[in-house]
């Protein structure tokens, strides 16, 4: 009932009314109103009244058909005549443009269409899928309806006279919908019989006209022989439909019946004469198709007619017998084997050579592996051939050889796969016919070789009991790549590797990966001469047998849910095999892999590698370290340990450094044996000279101790095992860090322990080539925040308390605040950071000089707290004495650092300790770039020089705030009155004019009167140049400026008036009507501040950007003025 309210418009469309109005009575009630249901009953009340609005009611979610669309699938005419009083426009659409006269064609009486028709409605109108009402009607299989659409469209097609004037095959009685179905096709779909013998009995009506290639281009007989219709098929055959007429894959009537199993229709036709022996576009008859769809009727009516059938091939070579079989219809095969075996040949190849027993192993999956034994058996009785080649030279047996079975081992309960019984019994059969384990491909290859690539062990053990003459077999080349003990080591990895040998995510078992009875049983009884040889030659990728294997072993993981027990049964084998090969060959032991070899026989250079690297990291083992130890272990019975620690890795590293990056546990391992064997120099005190080498450059130089990597590494646990010299213990990098740097960078609670073990060991505690101490290194690395480890700062200040400088001038406390990065990097102003636990820890034993200690920038500690806005160190610092007057290379004092950084808290707290409010504030010099940018060689040089401001200005230029700060600040100012200009020249440019205003009234109340003496600063002027607004009367603006001009400022001087110049410049036309009514009498006397500047030239290029009728007047008055007639005239010209 979930989808049925919206199911009303689908029976309407199909006419079936009854179900239409059951459904708008009960589960689309609340969809429709009352008009839609009474309209659907052939006895239906109409309301004496009946407003336009119900009329056109639109059904909720069925496609909003009116009562209009459902009183057109009413017989009762009368429903349609009443309504169209109420509504005039009678054809209109739903929301899929379905329109009235396409329901009223679907109704089961002809009523309401001849209503429609006689009433103007278009038989032409086309819905969203461009059906037309006869489209509609063809369906519903209403023929009355279908003869008035005909006759309707056909009026609409001719001329005067009754020929018509558009082609059969251009009708709108022809025309396909956008699914590509003729009004025909549609009837013979929907099996409307009725509907087809009107459509025919219309002259314009084709009955061959197909549907569109979408569909294939079927012809309405192909659709009724597939449907299965017989009495449909014969009448279109009656009216001339084609029988051997082909659809766009050149199939014909009489392939669909077969394809649907509609025997009586394939009888039919081919007693008409249908053509059963021509092959569609992929060569396929009938009967193709009838063995391809399992349909044995239809198969044994074809062969009834002509047995020849099943002898056809398609294009690829196939006949019925082959599709039959390889589709899985065994009835129909046994059919053909045993009634029509003169007309079958079950050696019969494809295109590619293949025979059927071939393509049945080549397609045989793991769920029908059961099945493969019995299947192989009923080939072999009906004379299967198991010597046949295919096109690429291989036979039966090399199909057989490849394929990955799941042996299916006793108490599985699975179906899938096979048991190793049946696996033998498939084996035997292809050998008793005509199976060759030696037979070679056109690649070279046999089956033999194929088993054991494919890691085949049961089936390559069987094969060798059948070869001929087994020395020459496995003593000549195995592969041109590789050799024999190549395969067999890698075997077992391969096997555990290969999801086809297990079932889900267990574990094979060792019967399918224990190589070691073909090995001793038959390598070294027939080969032995050889073997040693084996193991020493590299594959083509430079890869002796054992190391070979050994890279397959330390790369294969374990499926997830396999037992434990398991894996630890295969490890043990694994490296049992490896040791075996290295008894009898113990070279193998230090052997290196050599450069890869190409096609064509150039070296390719590659980092080597060796059994005992490899045997680092093996993710088998979970960490046992099972292959390294026993490797270690032969490698001393064989007196080979020396040679094998002095190998070098495919990085270039020693074994212990190597261990180190890979497995530190390996390297505990490593170093007690040396210790025990009285190998440790070389191992010990190992040095990684060099670092990885990069893409492009060369490699840099680090001179590191193993000492120092494990430190680096945190693998504190590892030092106590290592036996050095007291030369070694002091051994210092290429940097000059010894073990102390190394300690105290970790960071780590366990480096008190450490220091006093490297203590214990008398390593100096000495600074690097760059003057650092391992304080300095301790802090530098120290980020200072609350989860910091402070322990190792807090030991070496106390143990070692004398204060140094680095190469950079910076004591150790200067890296509390940032790292060595930051100061390198100048981006101290990147981030905030107060470290008072550090601070408060190694100013304890600085004295005053020693905190005034600037670094190679100028900066002092105080200057790096101002940076990181570190208040409360800041405080203890001047509580410590450091002074707040040193200045850095830029010029700044700390409170200048902090103000230019927005470090309000830091900046307050150097104003309250009295550091000077009025020195000047330098900003930061602009890095030239890198590149050399092009310039014009004429073009002038401008020299860029450093932007300077001062305190108060940069205070309030920061704003926000800051603002509260400018009374802290005129505070300390006490009565100095250039600060306070300076203040008021900022508070101008930041256009904060209520600042300025109480900065006027300060300077006022200050001045008693009196007016400001010359300054360095224009006021006026910046106002001028600044000010944004109208000069309202009781504006704030008009009030600064009058401040202005009550301390002093005025608008001209000597005749010059800047502030008008500039007022002029950025046409503030206010501020120039005020500045000449303030000028007077002196207006007439207003000259060029500079012969090249002045208020006209400012004028004249105001109006050169702008176009503005007031800027022109101003310059026709300025012009007028005595100082700027000559100007004019040079303008006018």
């Amino acid at each position: 009932m979930r989808y049925m309210d919206g199911m009303v418009v689908v029976a309407a469309r199909l006419g079936l009314r009854e179900m239409a109005s059951a459904l708008a009575e009960g589960p689309a009630r609340s969809n429709m109103n009352d008009l839609h249901r009474e309209t659907l009953k052939v006895g239906g009340t109409l309301p004496e009244r009946i407003l336009p609005v119900s009329v056109l009611k639109k059904g909720h979610n069925n496609a909003n058909i009116t009562p209009l669309h459902t009183a057109a699938i009413n017989p009762n005419v009368k429903i349609l005549e009443r309504l169209r009083t109420v509504e005039p426009n009678i054809n209109i659409p739903d929301t899929n443009n379905w329109y009235t006269i396409h329901y009223a064609a679907a109704c089961e009486g002809p009523e309401p269409l001849k209503f429609l028709v006689k009433y103007g409605a278009a038989p032409s109108c086309l819905t969203k899928q461009h059906e037309t009402p006869l489209h509609a009607a063809a369906r519903a299989g209403r023929n009355e309806n279908i003869k008035i659409l005909l006759e309707a469209l056909a009026k609409l097609e001719t001329t005067d006279g009754d020929t018509p004037t558009i082609s059969p095959g251009k009708s709108m009685i022809n025309a396909r919908t956008r699914g590509g179905d003729t009004a025909l096709c549609l009837a013979v779909k929907n099996q409307r019989l009725d509907a087809v013998n009107a459509l025919l009995a219309h002259k314009t009506v084709l009955v061959d006209h197909p549907t569109s290639t979408t569909q294939n281009k079927m012809t309405p007989l192909m659709l009724a022989c597939s449907l299965g219709n017989l009495p449909i098929a014969e009448c279109l055959i009656t009216h001339g439909a084609v029988i051997m007429a082909r659809d766009h894959k050149k199939r014909t009537a009489l392939s669909y019946a077969v394809i649907n199993g509609q025997e009586h229709c394939a009888a039919m036709l081919l007693a008409k004469g249908a053509d059963f022996l021509k092959g569609d576009s992929s060569g396929n008859t009938p009967a193709h198709y009838a063995s391809a769809y399992g349909w044995l009727e239809c198969l044994q009516l074809l062969a009834g007619v002509d047995p020849s059938c099943l002898k056809q091939e398609n294009h690829w070579k196939l006949t019925p017998l082959s599709i039959a079989y390889l589709k899985g219809h065994y009835g129909i095969v046994r059919w053909l084997l045993e009634e029509k075996s003169d007309f079958v040949d079950i050696n019969g190849k494809d295109m590619e050579g293949v025979t059927l027993l071939s393509s049945l192993l080549r397609y045989a999956d793991e769920d029908c592996q059961s099945d493969l034994a019995d299947q192989i058996k009923f080939l072999m009785s009906r004379g299967a051939d198991c010597s046949i080649v295919d096109g690429m030279g291989n036979t039966i047996m090399h199909v057989f050889a490849g394929l990955s079975i799941r042996i299916r081992q006793p108490g599985d309960s699975s179906q899938a796969g096979m048991t190793e019984k049946d696996y033998r019994t498939c084996f035997e059969e292809i050998m008793q016919h005509g199976g060759d384990v030696e037979a070679k491909n056109q690649s070279g290859e046999s089956p033999l070789y194929i088993a054991l690539q494919s890691a085949n062990l049961l089936l390559f053990k069987w094969m060798l009991q059948y070869v001929r003459d087994i020395r020459k077999t496995l003593t000549s080349q195995w592969s041109p790549d590789f050799n024999l003990l190549h395969a067999l080591l890698e075997l077992p990895m391969k096997v555990w590797s290969n999801a086809g040998f297990r079932r889900g995510q267990s574990a094979p078992t060792q019967l399918l990966y224990d190589v070691s009875s073909i090995i001793n049983d038959i390598l070294l009884k027939h080969c032995n001469g050889e073997v040693d040889s084996w193991l020493r030659e590299p594959d083509l990728e430079g890869l002796q047998p054992v190391i070979q294997a050994a890279r397959s072993y330390s790369t294969t993981i374990s499926p997830y849910t396999c037992q434990a027990s398991r894996v630890k049964i295969f490890c043990d084998y694994v490296t049992n095999l490896l040791m075996w090969a290295c008894q009898l060959c113990p070279d193998c032991l230090t052997m290196a892999s050599v450069p890869q070899r190409t096609p064509n026989g150039f070296s390719v250079p590659q980092d080597s590698t060796t059994l005992v690297y490899l045997a680092l990291n093996v993710h088998l083992e979970s960490g046992s370290l099972q292959l390294l130890k026993q490797t270690i272990q032969l490698a001393i019975e064989k007196k080979k340990l020396r040679e094998l620690l002095e190998l070098r890795g495919p990085d270039g590293y020693g074994l212990v450094i190597s261990a180190l990056r890979t497995n530190p546990e390996a390297v505990r391992l490593i170093l007690r044996i040396t210790k025990e064997h009285g190998c440790t120099e070389g191992v010990h005190n190992a040095v990684l000279v060099h670092g990885p080498a990069p893409e492009h450059g060369e490699r840099k130089l680090l001179n590191k101790s193993l000492a120092m990597l494990m430190v680096e590494m945190k693998k504190f646990e590892l030092i106590n095992e290592l036996q050095l010299s007291q030369k070694d213990w002091a051994h210092c990098d290429a940097d000059g860090d010894n073990l102390w740097h190394y300690a105290a960078r970790t960071q780590d609670l366990r480096a008190i322990e450490l220091f006093r073990f490297i203590e214990s060991k008398g390593v100096p505690i000495k600074p690097n080539n760059q003057d650092s101490t391992p304080l300095h290194e301790a802090v530098q690395t120290c980020d200072c925040s609350a989860n910091s480890v402070l322990e190792p700062i807090e030991w070496l200040a106390a143990n070692y308390p004398q204060v140094t400088r680095d190469t950079f001038g910076r004591t150790p406390l200067h890296y509390a605040f940032a790292s060595r990065s930051q100061l390198i990097e100048s981006s101290l102003a990147d981030g905030l950071r107060d470290p008072i636990a550090v601070v408060s820890i190694l100013s304890r034993t600085m004295n005053k000089q020693q905190l005034d200690w600037a670094d190679c920038n100028g900066n002092t500690v105080l200057h790096l707290a101002a940076f990181k806005n570190a208040n409360i160190c800041a405080v203890t610092l001047l509580r410590k004495g450091a002074s707040v007057n040193v200045r850095n290379k830029d010029g700044n004092s700390p409170l200048a650092v902090a103000v230019l950084n927005g470090r309000q808290a830091v900046a307050l707290t150097l104003i309250q300790a009295d550091s000077n409010v009025t020195e000047q504030v330098f900003f930061p010099k602009t890095t030239p770039p890198d590149i050399d940018l092009w310039k014009w060689k004429g073009a002038k040089e401008e020299k860029s020089e450093a932007k300077v401001s001062t305190i108060p200005a940069q205070i309030i230029a920061n704003g926000g705030d800051w603002e509260a700060m400018v009374y802290v600040l005129m505070d300390a100012l006490g009565t100095n009155l250039t600060s306070l200009v300076q203040m008021i020249d900022a508070s101008l440019k930041e256009c904060h004019f209520n600042l300025a205003n109480q900065l006027t009234k300060s300077l006022q109340v200050r001045l008693l009167g009196k007016k400001l003496s010359t300054s360095d600063y224009n006021l006026v002027l910046t106002f001028a140049e600044h000010c944004r607004g109208e000069l309202v009367e009781n504006g704030v603006e008009h009030a600064v400026l009058h401040r202005l001009y009550a301390v002093g400022g005025e608008v001209m001087n000597d005749g010059v008036s800047l502030p008008l110049e500039a007022a002029v410049r950025h046409g503030k036309w206010a501020l120039y009507k005020h500045f000449k009514a303030r000028a007077g009498k002196a207006w007439t006397s207003l000259r060029p501040s500079l012969p090249t500047m002045g208020p006209l030239r400012n004028a004249v290029l105001y109006l050169s950007e702008v176009k503005d009728t007031f800027a022109e007047s101003v310059v026709r008055e300025l012009a007028s003025l005595p100082h700027f007639r000559f100007a004019a005239l040079l303008i006018a010209s």
